[in-house]
């Protein structure tokens, strides 16, 4: 009978999931592709090049949908796997199914996998119960549920971020070779969906194979397969740029967060209205985008050393704002209740499990070392609230941690 109601409650919390995800779907779900995202994919199909400009003259290139006889320049400045994630679901659906409406279904799907992992991993730490309660607020997470309706990477990057952990975690307590590749395949992944992911993957090998000791040969074969992963976006990058990096957006993600509007979450409208005029003078050939690219991180620089107490203050802005919330944030949406309430609970607790995780040597303390490394990179640039749900399941598992303390010590208080 107790078999019998566990796996009815299984069922129930599956069908309100998938309940909960149609209903944001039925309401805030994106109806066209006309982002960068819709543009890659376009181009890619029209030209055979995934590149987001379009030549208009010999020093003009524009962010559009190309016609079939314009001249597509090659793009360095995304990371590839989700424009082929979606490239590749609408050349499998053959326009039989209507694409953005197969985005979000497979999206879905990849929420509910998440779900299933993130278990799987709370397990190897915590009771039944516990676990349960957890994966019960990561499913309903309310800015989790809004993300599987919108055409954006975040749910295929926690997805992969969870198998990480997961076989990270495998590899630790067996160190077995299948786990090792299957690691190294998604640390591969997650790079090409997120460029600075290479920064936490070092990190976490600095980690776990020198700090704990690991086999040297699993460290540098690890590094050998995820480079196998990434290796023909970089022969694809070296043949058109003449230049082995993976993209190249350092100088246009600095220069939209430190400028002269001072904005957390960063100025589109600066990065569009203050150099549409400029005549910059950089050909529109293959090396358009890292021409560019440098010219706004010369810019960038110039800001900071113009006024770097201003811009000193302006980081620290963004590190309380990827902590805890945006007190000045323009996104629509973003101080419903909620969204907000629920945000700014987890942010404190977190935030204080994250400080106790770091005073113990494991897996925790890493987790603690990832959630701070996100923060003090991502705040060089700028903060955007997608970038805190990427840490939903990581800000999870370290408020369980404090709440373990918090026990604790009430019981050696009543004892």
């Amino acid at each position: 009978m107790k078999r019998l109601n566990l796996n009815i409650s299984i069922i129930a919390f599956i069908f309100l999931s998938i309940i909960a995800r149609i209903i944001a779907a039925y309401f805030f779900a994106d109806t066209r592709l006309d982002n960068e995202w819709g543009k890659l994919v376009h181009n890619l199909e029209f030209s055979g090049i995934l590149g987001i400009n379009v030549v208009i003259d010999d020093f003009t290139a524009l962010h559009k949908f190309a016609n079939p006889d314009d001249t597509v320049l090659p793009s360095i400045f995304m990371p590839p796997l989700y424009a082929y994630f979606i490239y590749w679901t609408k050349l499998l659906s053959a326009h039989s199914f209507d694409l953005i409406k197969t985005i979000i279904f497979l999206q879905t799907v990849l929420s509910l996998v998440s779900i299933y992992i993130f278990f799987k991993i709370m397990r190897k730490f915590e009771s039944f119960n516990i676990s349960f309660l957890l994966i019960l607020i990561f499913s309903f997470f309310p800015m989790y549920i809004y993300s599987s309706s919108q055409v954006s990477s975040a749910v295929l990057q926690i997805c992969l971020l969870l198998f990480y952990f997961y076989f990270l975690v495998e590899l630790i307590k067996k160190e077995n070779f299948s786990d090792l590749i299957y690691f190294s395949i998604f640390s591969g992944l997650l790079i090409l969906i997120r460029g600075e992911f290479i920064f936490f993957y070092f990190i976490t090998l600095i980690y776990f194979f020198f700090y704990y000791n690991r086999n040297f040969r699993y460290l540098l074969l690890s590094i050998l397969i995820s480079l196998m992963i990434i290796s023909p976006y970089l022969k694809r990058n070296y043949s058109y740029f003449n230049t082995i990096v993976l993209t190249k957006s350092f100088g246009y993600n600095i220069l939209k967060g430190n400028n002269p509007d001072l904005k957390v979450e960063g100025s589109i409208p600066y990065m569009k209205d203050y150099f549409v005029n400029k005549n910059l003078k950089i050909r529109t050939n293959n090396n358009y985008e890292v021409e560019l690219d440098n010219y706004y991180k010369n810019q960038a620089f110039k800001n900071i050393q113009e006024n770097p107490q201003t811009y000193f203050i302006l980081y620290f802005k963004k590190v309380f704002s990827f902590l805890f919330f945006d007190f000045n944030s323009t996104y629509p949406g973003y101080y419903n209740l909620l969204h907000i309430f629920p945000k700014i609970i987890l942010s404190i607790l977190s935030f204080c499990g994250a400080l106790m995780a770091l005073r113990k040597k494991g897996f925790f303390q890493f987790l603690s070392i990832y959630y701070f490394s996100n923060i003090f990179l991502f705040s060089i640039f700028f903060i955007l609230p997608r970038y805190s749900l990427i840490l939903l399941p990581v800000q999870l598992l370290l408020s369980i941690q404090l709440g373990k303390i918090i026990f604790k010590k009430i019981a050696q208080l009543v004892h």
